[in-house]
Order: structure tokens, then C-alpha cells, then sequence
């Protein structure tokens, strides 16, 4: 077994880990929690949901497969199409990327449009959100698992296309679709949004709105967050492809290898950034770790300024 290899598997072994744990705490803080349920915290379990599916694929592809006898012929390519080729995990970080859109339009439309009914997200249509989120996901992950197969020769799997356009065509579509679609957007929304939130002046002296204020920012500063970390590991990953598409790189396992990792990287972090940025998820947090969890407290205290700040969180 190749000393990069072990490298790898232990990396992925650690952020896997961290991984599942984290996520699935994101998502048990806001299910049980009444005052966590907003619809920025729905998107963010979609987020977490998303980012649980890279692991898993992940863990199958870089640390059980290549320690396993595959199987070959039509059976060893139907396994890789769908378990341990890794393509689940590329519909997760679609998903992922998609989540991060909607949460950028989720904020856009709060701190623009406050009072909009029709700009205003209800569970119905966040649910509707969710699902076109993952059919969309699901449909561009197509091609990869059209084209996935087991190659005998390298014993691993791998894709194989009918014709080399269809693979600069799949790679060009992951740049646009991953790269510049996404990134273009949220930074001319999230540019609107901290326009308005911190260089527009603010005249209001009530003590709601004020906090109202505050809510919004932390909201915000939060995906910006989440959404810039998403462009550092992106970012690098998409010119790796993109390389070796043009010629300029030729793409061995190491890039692979290095690629995959900040992605799951990526899905990895999202819950260290939300306790480092949110107050409310880290008491929350703490509570469940602690198994404190009351699924029917509201606030943590009866004083006016908590109602005022849970109306305001609720609102932004």
C-alpha cells in the first residue's frame, strides 16, 4: 500500500468523521429546536443533508475501495456507477451548491425586501426549494454516472466517453455550473446585501428594529462565511479539471486525490463556521451535547430583549 495513499485515506478518514458528526448535530439543533426553525436554518440543514452525502460516497470511494476485491464486468460497473465510483457524493456537492444559491436569495430578499409576501420564503415553498435542489442535482450528475465504468486495467473505476467532446463538454459544464454560475451570483447578491446592512445609513432608534439589525448581519456574516469557503476549495478543485482539459496539467491521481480532498473539506467545515458565527446555534449545540435539549423552550430567559431578538431572528 503506497505511502500517499495511506495519506489519503487517513485525511479523508478524519474529515469524514468530523463530517457526519457535525452535520448531523446541525440538523438534530435545528429539528428540535422551535426558535432555531427560520427558513435560513431549513436551507442550512438542506446544506448539512447535502454535505452528509459527500462523506459517505467519499468514504466508500477513497478509503473501502481501493482496499476491496471489486467485482468486474457489468457488475463491477453498475457498483461503481452508483456506490463506489463516488458519483452520489458529486450529487451531494451539487446539492451543496445549490443550497448555497438559495441562501443567498434567502438573505437578499430579507434585508431588501423585508415586508415582500411575495418575496417572503414559507415551508411550502423551501420545500419546493429543497426538491427542485436535489432534481436539478440529480440530472446533472447524469452524464457521470451514464459514462462511469469499471476499468479493468487500473482496477478502479473511472469514466468513459463515447466521444472526447462529451468529456470536455461534461468539464466545461462543471466550470460553468460550479464555478461561475454560482460564484457570479452570490457575490452580486451578497454585494447588495452588505451594501444595505453596513454602508447604508441607519436612522432607526427603536430597540426592535436595532436588534432586528443586528439579527440580520449575524445571519449574514454567516453564509458569507459558509459561501466564501466554498470559493477557496471550488475554486482550486474546478482549475485542476480545467488544466487538464486545456493540456496545461496532466491530470494523475494525486490531483484527483488532492481535488476530492477540498471537497470534502468543504462539506466538512460549514458546522465549525456556523458555531464560530452564530451564538444561538453554539447554546443550542451545547444543550443537545450536553442532552439538555427541551424541544418546547422558546427563549432562554423571559426578558424582553430575548423575545425582541427571537422576533428579529425570526424576521431576518
Amino acid at each position: 500500500m503506497s505511502p500517499i495513499y495511506i495519506g489519503f485515506a487517513v485525511t479523508f478518514a478524519v474529515m469524514i468523521t468530523v463530517n457526519a458528526f457535525g452535520n448531523s448535530l446541525v440538523i438534530f439543533v435545528v429539528l428540535l429546536n422551535k426558535s432555531m426553525k427560520t427558513p435560513i436554518n431549513y436551507l442550512l440543514v438542506n446544506l448539512a443533508v447535502a454535505d452528509l452525502t459527500v462523506a459517505l460516497f467519499s468514504s466508500v470511494q477513497f478509503i473501502i475501495t481501493p482496499v476491496i476485491q471489486h467485482p468486474t464486468g457489468v457488475k463491477g460497473t453498475m457498483l461503481c456507477k452508483f456506490i463506489t465510483g463516488g458519483n452520489p457524493a458529486w450529487i451531494g456537492a451539487i446539492a451543496s451548491i445549490f443550497s448555497l444559491i438559495a441562501m443567498a436569495f434567502e438573505r437578499y430578499c430579507a434585508v431588501l425586501y423585508p415586508h415582500s409576501i411575495r418575496l417572503k420564503l414559507t415551508k411550502r415553498r423551501i420545500l419546493v426549494l429543497i426538491i427542485l435542489c436535489w432534481l436539478l442535482s440529480v440530472i446533472f450528475a447524469i452524464p457521470g454516472f451514464w459514462a462511469m465504468i469499471y476499468v479493468t486495467d487500473t482496477k478502479s473505476c473511472g469514466h468513459s466517453w463515447a466521444k472526447p467532446v462529451y468529456a470536455e463538454v461534461y468539464t466545461i459544464g462543471w466550470t460553468i455550473v460550479a464555478g461561475l454560475i454560482p460564484i457570479s451570483i452570490m457575490g452580486g447578491l451578497y454585494s447588495r446585501v452588505v451594501y444595505r446592512l453596513w454602508f447604508t445609513r441607519d436612522t432607526t432608534t427603536e430597540a426592535s428594529q436595532k436588534a432586528l439589525l443586528r439579527c440580520r448581519r449575524r445571519a449574514t456574516k454567516m453564509v458569507i462565511a459558509v459561501t466564501v469557503i466554498y470559493v477557496l476549495c471550488w475554486v482550486p478543485e474546478l482549475s485542476i479539471y480545467f488544466m487538464g482539459f486545456t493540456g496545461a496539467l496532466t491530470l494523475t491521481q494525486l490531483h484527483h486525490g488532492i481535488a476530492s480532498v477540498l471537497i470534502v473539506f468543504n462539506s466538512s467545515i460549514n458546522p465549525v463556521v456556523y458555531s464560530l458565527q452564530s451564538s444561538s446555534f453554539r447554546r443550542h449545540l451545547s444543550d443537545l451535547v450536553r442532552c439538555k435539549q427541551k424541544r418546547n423552550r422558546l427563549f432562554p430567559s423571559g426578558d424582553a430583549t430575548t423575545h425582541t431578538s427571537y422576533n428579529a431572528m425570526q424576521n431576518g
